[in-house]
């Protein structure tokens, strides 16, 4: 791993579920690089990986985004990312690691563009970049860091383009994908030939497509009348749109896709707007307790039961979607666990650390926290089994310090 450098650090004051220090500051993320040996480059990448306390919790396994232009667009995707999926306990998005991957020094249309245009001279270099992508970036990042099998793809512009042009001819990249206002007219429309009459053997299995349009067209035009234009200023959004009709007439079997138009936005300010939709309709089974005004789990007409069945149901149907087994954050069941037992909530509380064994049954911290559970109840013998079973899995100095004063009947 190459030296890690801090980019930003931002204080903020955030209401977290379990109530830690809000001063405690954020940090954004680091620098890597990777020599590229199909590119005969050193490429900088900006990356983020969610902070986990592994001292006491398992590790967890995390999707990730992959940015193209992530000097523009990885600092603003950090933020949506936090705020709708740590922020305020939001599980609005998952956790992720975010990859931003720069450009080089005057190689962001040879990199971006699939084909090769008589109009830039650098340019054609998308498929060396997706090779690039398949070979070296991905296999980097899943040995590196703690991914999940779930891959998203993310660009703007050129960007979007080789979102699109990775989806019709490498679609076993990623699981989804986020095109921005992408440029279809590249190159007099070459990548819209493909779209015309995809093959039916093109087959995806739950794979997701998110399109932003910004409005570049000029006044007295909307969408609909704008297809029969035949003005340059209009060809931009003509060609996404020429592309989202293909997609309507020769359907991609197993793709989810969404189209969205944003009259108040140009080319260069959707991509923030456009991101914010984008992720929520990617991840939009995500959430949980789903969209319901109070937390079901401080509700109390369900009981500790029903809502550990709507906890293994709603990461089963999670799961299903994703395709890799998803789990709750054991920090945050943890969480639960002890809010509740200090709430003398001790059906809640039993339900909560129970469902952490449940789901990590390898981590001492789950039997340490049941432990506790069954020492605030009296039950000594079952405290000092819990604690027997944290210490088989990893030596913790408290821990045999609550056992030996249990066994000597302090």
């Amino acid at each position: 791993m190459n030296k890690y450098l801090i980019i930003l650090i931002l204080a903020l004051t955030a209401i977290h579920v379990n109530g830690q220090n809000n001063n405690i500051p954020v940090n954004i993320g680091h620098v890597d690089t990777l020599y590229s040996t199909v590119l005969h480059e050193k490429r900088p990448l900006w990356i983020y990986t969610p902070p986990v306390d592994t001292s006491y919790f398992s590790r967890p396994a995390f999707p990730v985004l992959y940015v193209l232009d992530g000097e523009s667009y990885f600092l603003s995707l950090n933020v949506i990312l936090n705020q709708l999926g740590v922020i305020n306990g939001n599980t609005i998005l998952p956790h992720m690691i975010i990859v931003g991957i720069l450009n080089t020094p005057g190689n962001r249309t040879r990199d971006l563009t699939p084909s090769k245009s008589e109009v830039f001279k650098n340019s054609g270099g998308g498929e060396d970049f997706t090779l690039f992508l398949r070979n070296e970036l991905l296999p980097y990042i899943d040995k590196n860091y703690t991914t999940a099998p779930y891959r998203t793809i993310f660009g703007h512009s050129l960007g979007g383009l080789m979102v699109i042009n990775t989806l019709i001819n490498h679609n076993s990249l990623f699981n989804a994908y986020i095109a921005i206002d992408p440029s279809m007219s590249y190159d007099n429309d070459k990548l819209l030939g493909q779209t015309e009459s995809l093959p039916d053997h093109r087959n995806i299995k739950n794979a997701v497509l998110f399109l932003g349009v910004a409005n570049t067209m000029k006044p007295g035009i909307d969408t609909l009348s704008v297809r029969q234009d035949t003005t340059q200023l209009t060809h931009h959004i003509r060609s996404i749109l020429k592309f989202s009709a293909d997609l309507k007439h020769n359907p991609i079997k197993g793709l989810k896709w969404k189209l969205r138009y944003y009259p108040q936005d140009d080319h260069a300010s959707v991509p923030l707007i456009a991101a914010y939709d984008a992720l929520r309709f990617v991840f939009c089974q995500n959430k949980f307790p789903e969209n319901q005004p109070v937390n079901q789990f401080f509700d109390k007409k369900y009981s500790a039961a029903e809502i550990k069945k709507m906890i293994i149901a709603h990461y089963q149907s999670l799961s299903q979607k994703m395709g890799y087994q998803v789990r709750p954050s054991e920090q945050e069941i943890n969480n639960y666990g002890y809010t509740f037992l200090r709430q003398k909530d001790l059906e809640r509380a039993e339900m909560f650390f129970q469902l952490n064994i449940y789901y990590y049954p390898q981590s001492f911290n789950t039997y340490d926290g049941l432990g506790d559970y069954f020492l605030s109840t009296g039950e000594k013998a079952m405290a000092a089994k819990y604690y027997k079973k944290a210490l088989a899995l990893k030596y913790r100095e408290e821990i045999k310090i609550k056992l030996e004063k249990l066994e000597h009947g302090l």
